[in-house]
């Protein structure tokens, strides 16, 4: 009942917002260069929907003008805002992958899907993943930083589709700091992921590989073992223990 009623009133407020901007709207637009010259007022009203809807913002983001303030007060022509200038680049860029290229694909059928800004978005006005999220973060103000955004932006988005909160992200971002050499900074982010997924046997082995690139064998012996507990046909946890804790001779 509660969804179904939160629902009604969104779609509510939505349409109180379409038909508010609609009466403020001119009745001609100018520079338009990328949408049709001759859209109408709810047609145009319904694609800035759908911008703001896709990247989580709202009309001062591309536009000249105040929060709050009424949109007949916006100068909508105005190209002062580089958002406005690097939309127009994506509604081209969107247009180029719809028509020269998915349009090109074999077998496609008019009901095939299409790219759309919120298929990249997803609700963030920049389309970045979780793996990147943190690893600025990371560069820019250290571990516990980076711990901290990861648990902010859970607390906020999980079970949305703005970030990939799945056992694969952390397990990656680890990945790739093992790689660089970063092998404190991936141990901890794969302790922070086996938090999440206790019974993951995937997370023990990549911090048996990390604790192995990062000279400490005795952690790494315990971390295959527990990946071979979790999943006993582990073929690369049975040779690394094996090359760590060789079996004596007899």
């Amino acid at each position: 009942m509660f969804r179904t009623i939160s629902f009604r009133a969104t779609a509510a407020v939505w349409l109180l917002w379409s038909a508010s901007a609609q009466a403020q709207l001119p009745d001609k637009f100018r520079n338009l260069q990328v949408l049709p010259k001759n859209i109408s007022k709810a047609d145009l009203t319904e694609t800035m929907k759908g911008f703001t809807a896709a990247l989580g913002v709202r009309c001062p983001f591309c536009h000249v003008g105040k929060e709050g303030e009424p949109l007949t007060t916006f100068d909508f022509p105005s190209d002062d805002r580089p958002t406005k200038r690097t939309a127009r680049t994506m509604l081209q860029m969107v247009r180029q992958i719809n028509g020269e290229y998915l349009a090109k694909l074999p077998n496609r059928t008019a009901s095939s899907l299409q790219i759309r800004c919120v298929t990249c978005h997803h609700g963030r006005n920049r389309p970045e993943t979780l793996e990147d999220v943190l690893a600025a973060e990371l560069a820019r103000n250290g571990l516990d930083a980076a711990v901290q955004k990861y648990q902010a932006l859970k607390a906020e988005y999980y079970g949305g589709n703005a970030f990939d909160f799945r056992e694969r992200s952390l397990n990656g971002l680890a990945q790739q700091l093992a790689i660089a050499g970063k092998t404190a900074d991936a141990i901890a982010f794969l302790k922070l992921n086996a938090e999440a997924y206790p019974k993951s046997p995937v997370i023990p082995f990549l911090l048996g590989e990390s604790y192995l690139k990062a000279g400490d064998k005795t952690a790494a012996a315990a971390s295959y073992r527990k990946a071979l507990e979790a999943n006993p046909d582990n073929p690369a946890a049975k040779q690394r223990l094996s090359e760590l804790e060789p079996t004596p001779p007899r």
